[in-house]
């Protein structure tokens, strides 16, 4: 029983730090482990004689398992990132929580097509992997990057207040982009067009308004030649 306990309060630091860390938690399952073996432990307390705790035990783990199949349904399987689906569940999470000034970033690949049918399709999958652990690196830990499908990424800058800021973070994303090397494409480079909008926390958007906005921005930055990126205007 002392070790159980030491467990629990070891597993209720590790939460609390992660959180204090900026780690991202939210599917971390391990109050979900910790609240039915709380709950037989006090019953086989309580009531002497009555075995429960391995009962709860083996539910934790089953509800467990669940948990990490559903945070298993928010990542991509080829980037490592999260996917399209976790994008509604991002901007439920922004309204709710009633977070402002986050920036929201669509990009995609210029003629990433004609890399697949140059180069191969597994060609295009080292591209796309390399282009997330490269978005990954451009941002920090509270920041969010997603590869919503194909060629296409999604970025959530919050305490992004003013376009200085966000065109500071442009600059040291395309130079991180520029120095992606991958020899199987040899010399072919990697152009990116991309689309910014604000969230404001101001009005309720859902992903198509905000995905639409971030999309009629990247349009525009695809007129022109090489690396650009287009923040939105409401008109």
């Amino acid at each position: 029983y002392i070790f159980v306990f030491v467990y629990y309060i070891e597993s209720i630091y590790t939460v609390h730090k992660a959180k204090y860390d900026s780690i991202l938690v939210e599917f971390f399952p391990i109050y979900y482990f910790i609240i039915p073996c709380m709950i037989g432990t006090m019953i086989q307390g309580f009531f002497f004689g009555v075995s429960t705790i391995w009962l709860c035990v083996a539910i934790a783990f089953i509800i467990v398992y669940i948990e990490i199949q559903i945070s298993i349904s928010f990542i991509d399987d080829l980037s490592g990132l999260y996917n399209r689906k976790y994008m509604n569940h991002y901007l439920n999470k922004l309204q709710n929580d009633k977070i402002k000034h986050v920036y929201g970033f669509l990009l995609d690949i210029n003629e990433f097509k004609s890399i697949n049918d140059t180069y191969g399709h597994m060609a295009g999958d080292e591209v796309i992997v390399a282009i997330a652990h490269t978005l990954q690196k451009s941002c920090r830990d509270k920041d969010v990057v997603m590869r919503l499908g194909g060629d296409e990424f999604a970025l959530f800058i919050p305490g992004v207040t003013d376009r200085k800021c966000a065109n500071a973070f442009f600059k040291r994303l395309f130079e991180n982009l520029k120095q992606i090397q991958i020899e199987s494409i040899k010399d072919h480079p990697i152009i990116m067009s991309l689309g910014a909008c604000i969230y404001d926390g101001k009005e309720e958007l859902t992903f198509d308004e905000l995905y639409c906005r971030a999309d009629m921005a990247m349009y525009q930055s695809k007129k022109v030649e090489g690396y650009s990126a287009t923040i939105y205007k409401k008109k």
